[in-house]
């Protein structure tokens, strides 16, 4: 998957644990931790990464996203209140939708993020 798919990815979407596996890293407990995992995953060719804080502790929920040459992006929402499957997948979905309707990567997550 990271060396024949990851290459033609627009956009990689995982969460702590996800980013954690495909690292062959444990779960990173900051963000210093899941910006290195990051940046690691990141060097074997998806052109974008979105690192996703929802298994994360606290009352925020922050996503990272990560692209060459570019600084992190921070996207903070409040925390759901309630524990629900599935939002990662919605979400990845909603910024497919928004790229397919030509917005730029930022702005997609951005609009897949308030959706």
């Amino acid at each position: 998957m990271k060396r024949d798919l990851m290459p033609l990815c627009c956009i990689v979407t995982p969460n702590l644990p996800e980013l954690a596996l495909l690292t062959g890293s444990e779960p990173a407990s900051d963000e210093d931790g899941a910006l290195q995992q990051g940046q690691r995953l990141q060097a074997v060719g998806p052109q974008a990464l979105l690192i996703k804080g929802g298994h994360a502790s606290g009352p925020r929920s922050a996503d990272i996203l990560l692209r060459s040459d570019h600084e992190p992006i921070h996207f903070d929402t409040p925390r759901l209140a309630i524990s629900m499957r599935g939002t990662g997948c919605m979400l990845a979905s909603a910024i497919a939708a928004h790229l397919a309707k030509a917005k730029s990567l930022e702005d997609s997550v951005r609009e897949g993020k308030l959706f």
